[in-house]
């Protein structure tokens, strides 16, 4: 997790989360909370939604992607072939 003692002390200024419409927001936020000034999410949004393991956390919101709530906010993808 974020507060690993391996992490300590780490700076991630910038931040690819590769199949980040696969990954929880939750997992994506580790790398953000240590200095990110510029994220990466690199994923498709009509392919496997975000894995959650646990139903409680699916039912409280958890079960999102960064990539999906920032798409469903009104963030318009780049596309980069």
């Amino acid at each position: 997790g974020s507060r690993a003692a391996v992490l300590r002390g780490l700076r991630f200024t910038h931040v690819l989360v590769d199949e980040a419409a696969h990954a929880t927001e939750i997992a994506a936020l580790v790398g953000l909370a240590r200095g990110c000034r510029r994220l990466v999410l690199v994923g498709d949004d009509r392919q496997l939604p975000a894995s959650v393991a646990s139903r409680d956390a699916a039912r409280d919101g958890l079960g999102a992607s960064l990539f999906e709530r920032l798409a469903a906010a009104g963030r318009a993808p780049v596309l980069t072939l």
